[in-house]
């Protein structure tokens, strides 16, 4: 199985700590860069590596997105 290394990072890109996990596959890669950004309240996003390479980075998402907007609705 290959190694995967995380890495949470503030908003500036720095790193906090990290975490090596091996893993089955990229899609369980992914599943476990959430959960880490998930325990790293401080963190942005989170740098997955595999023997090596660059991820995809795992972001959190934006405040308010998928909120409902406030005000009335349009029918009120």
């Amino acid at each position: 199985m290959p190694m995967y290394l995380f890495y949470p990072c503030l908003e500036d890109g720095s790193p906090t700590s990290f975490e090596a996990f091996e893993l089955e596959d990229d899609a369980s890669a992914q599943a476990r860069a959430e959960l880490v950004l998930e325990n790293h309240d401080s963190a942005f996003l989170v740098m997955v590596w595999r023997e090596g390479v660059a991820l995809t980075p795992v972001r959190r998402d934006p405040p308010g997105r998928g909120a409902e907007p406030d005000g009335p609705s349009p029918g009120d």
